[in-house]
């Protein structure tokens, strides 16, 4: 008798059958008793989770994957398998059915504790050391490891294990001010559809960006590929109405089961049975009398950083469970699922599934532009939606670009002689945490001040406004958190508009725009014609002139929507500040560099001067009205 009451749920072998495709070769304890090549329906497609698409163009690779549990509608399986693919020279015992040139198998755990990089420093040992043996029916090794991982991971340290092989640090080097953007992008809680092969770094990069809010990889992803789907054909679990857990012999009831189902209880009761309240500080009259290390904002931009400094050991020392998180982004249909391959992919049509964050290596995923409002090209870095609203609502404001550029700054250069208490190294992986952490209860303490005000412009108040009508958002409202009124409200990056923010913010629009792309792409085909021939300098410096002219015009234009003149009439005008181009449509070119206020122009004698105006006259002016053509992409 097997006993399955530790974190391991089953230790699997994955491998590509050349007439029957990807099948379970072994898996202890059994997946099905009696039939050791099948799976349980509702895991129909697991070895196409385990083996993945693309697989065969590598030596070796892993993935990590989420199931729905078998037992109990609201936990989640964590699925960790590394793939490793021999010449079949290699093999001392060569069966029938082996009739390629290579072998291909998957050595694949499912776990009850989402321990990716934990479990999969261990597996990789294994897998080589079963390939290694050139018989793949000794299968004791397998066995072992079922045994060996359950009495290490129920007496491991979870808190200090979860994030082994999550790097923040490279998820900032390589998206670097677009981390932000994406990180406000889950808020949201869109559909999304991450691409990359090979599929390591697509699903690292997922994990990593999830990692970044407060508990959310530890206990925030119980739910995250639960859904009660519409069809019940679906390669899904299917459950009773009450949603309870069943009596099986190998009931996933884990190490937390009673917290987690206490946990589940109480969710559902917040979700179900209460209307979502709108009393709990609406406004800010409770925050008159704020700590003295609270938070402060200061006017100069060189005061920011050494005021977040001081504050940052006392926030990052606040208990986030007692503030509400982890955030309920992923339950109640919303998915995260760091990679899914193609037999999966009708899942996302589903009525019942509302929003999700997927990792795919195929490319029939991008084809399928109605199936996703934001397609994240990761080898690119380029982020890719065509709806206008939702641009506007990632635009990332002044106030985003110096936090990014503070990360980005810290993490390029590698600092790590200085060491806070509870925060780690300047620039290390646990320090990069803290600072979206304190990001992240900035926000939303400022999100319980009154519609309209002046510090939710900081974030973005087309943002806001979204953030404010998602599940997870209002679940969190509905919570009793009083301690978040010691957080000073407003964005912890605020401070006067300088030189230096108008570079950032061109910096910014160098590398994110198309126009900026295109400048960019005209200098360097100067560059080369330069090196040529002189009679090619002419036509590449009047190409490089024109794209910069057009480009830089563009920035002049006003975001202010309203009555403009033109010939002499006054008419509606329509200008938008975008994300991503600082064109979008044909007829008036727009920007987010520079704007000059309609009453600077109208009299000179008004006090609102360059002087004094502030920054979000640049950055959070609302359109009214966009022109958009259907399927138009744009890329952040």
């Amino acid at each position: 008798m097997v006993n399955n009451e530790g974190p391991i749920l089953y230790v699997l072998v994955i491998g590509f059958h050349h007439k029957k495709g990807c099948q379970v070769e072994y898996s202890f304890p059994a997946l099905v008793p009696g039939a050791p090549n099948e799976c349980p329906s509702g895991w129909k497609y697991l070895p196409t989770l385990a083996l993945p698409d693309g697989s065969h163009n590598y030596e070796d690779d892993t993935v990590f994957f989420h199931l729905p549990s078998l037992t109990n509608s609201k936990e989640t399986v964590f699925g960790i398998s590394c793939f490793r693919q021999i010449p079949v020279e290699k093999l001392k015992n060569r069966t029938s059915d082996i009739t390629r040139t290579t072998v291909q198998k998957s050595v694949c755990v499912l776990s009850k504790i989402p321990l990716y990089g934990q479990i999969q420093v261990k597996m990789t040992l294994i897998t080589h050391a079963y390939f290694d043996e050139g018989d793949f029916s000794k299968v004791s090794i397998l066995e072992d490891t079922f045994h060996h991982l359950n009495a290490v991971m129920s007496q491991a340290d979870i808190k200090q294990q979860t994030f082994v092989g999550l790097s923040t640090r490279d998820l900032i080097l390589h998206w670097k001010h677009k981390a932000v953007l994406l990180f406000k992008l889950l808020l949201l809680e869109k559909r999304v559809i991450f691409y990359k092969s090979p599929v390591l770094p697509l699903c690292t990069t997922i994990l990593t960006l999830v990692s970044l809010f407060p508990e959310m990889i530890e206990k925030g992803l119980q739910q995250s590929a639960c859904i009660r789907l519409s069809r019940p054909m679906s390669p899904m679990p299917q459950f009773s109405d009450d949603d309870s857990p069943t009596n099986s012999p190998n009931k996933q009831n884990g190490i937390q089961t009673n917290k987690k189902s206490e946990e589940n209880e109480k969710l559902d009761h917040i979700e179900n049975g209460i209307e979502i309240t709108e009393t709990f500080i609406k406004h800010d009259t409770l925050g008159l009398n704020e700590k003295s290390n609270s938070l402060r904002r200061e006017v100069s931009v060189d005061t920011i950083t050494d005021s977040l400094q001081n504050n940052l050991c006392y926030l990052a020392q606040i208990n986030t469970e007692t503030l509400g998180f982890p955030l309920m982004i992923f339950t109640k249909g919303s998915l995260c699922l760091p990679y899914l391959s193609l037999p999966y992919l009708d899942l996302l049509s589903d009525v019942n599934v509302r929003s999700y964050v997927v990792g795919a290596t195929n490319v029939l995923f991008k084809q399928k532009k109605q199936l996703y409002d934001i397609l994240v090209d990761i080898d690119g870095t380029r982020i890719e939606c065509s709806d206008v609203a939702l641009r506007k609502s990632l635009h990332l404001t002044t106030e985003d670009l110096r936090f990014a550029d503070y990360i980005v700054k810290h993490v390029s250069e590698e600092r790590h002689d200085v060491f806070l208490d509870g925060v780690g190294y300047e620039g290390g992986d646990e320090w990069i945490r803290t600072q979206f952490k304190v990001y992240l209860l900035c926000l939303l303490r400022t999100s319980l001040l009154p519609d309209g005000s002046r510090e939710a412009e900081h974030f973005n108040a087309n943002f806001v406004a979204a953030w404010k009508e998602t599940h997870n958002y209002k679940l969190w409202a509905s919570g009793n958190y009083s301690e978040i009124i010691e957080i000073h409200s407003g964005h912890p990056f605020a401070g006067q508009l300088s030189v230096a923010d108008m570079k950032l913010r061109l910096s910014h629009t160098m590398q994110t725009t198309e126009g900026g792309r295109k400048l960019g792409q005209a200098m360097t085909s100067t560059g080369r014609a330069v090196a040529t021939t002189s009679r090619a300098v002419g036509g590449a410096i009047s190409q490089a002139k024109g794209a910069f002219s057009s480009w830089w015009n563009n920035f002049l234009i006003s975001p202010e929507p309203g009555m403009v003149k033109e010939n002499g009439k006054e008419e509606s005008g329509s200008s938008v500040l975008d994300i991503n181009d600082a064109k979008l449509n044909d007829k008036k070119p727009q920007s987010s560099l520079v704007y000059i206020p309609n009453s600077i122009k109208a009299n000179d004698n008004d006090q609102n001067t360059p002087e004094n105006f502030d920054e979000h006259d640049i950055n959070n002016r609302d359109a009214s009205q966009e022109e958009h053509q259907p399927g138009q992409v744009h890329t952040v």
